[in-house]
């Protein structure tokens, strides 16, 4: 992600049916005790939740991402958490962009 380059990703949906999808990433979520990657999905040209257990494979290309933002993500489920990193130091991102 911090290289903004679009991820091919071969993903398996709830229903079974497997897929490739080239994705621009914009954040890594967990909620429920899921995690989910969120991007923008070429493939539906729409934000998209993509359960990271489901993603098969994932391969990053060479192709620059186009600029979309966590402001296109929307409001987290009420249920999130933010991410504790080393040190049990609490990192989050509000809607504003800003990593805080």
């Amino acid at each position: 992600m911090a290289e903004q380059r679009v991820i091919r990703i071969r993903y398996t949906s709830r229903d079974g049916t497997t897929t490739t999808r080239d994705v621009e990433p914009v954040l890594f979520a967990s909620t429920n005790g899921q995690w989910y990657l969120i991007g923008w999905c070429r493939k539906r040209d729409a934000m998209r939740w993509f359960t990271v257990s489901r993603i098969e494979q994932a391969t990053v290309t060479k192709t620059a991402c186009s600029g979309h933002t966590i402001h296109e993500v929307g409001e987290p489920p009420a249920n999130a958490r933010p991410v504790h990193g080393r040190g049990g130091v609490s990192h989050s991102i509000n809607l504003s962009g800003q990593y805080t």
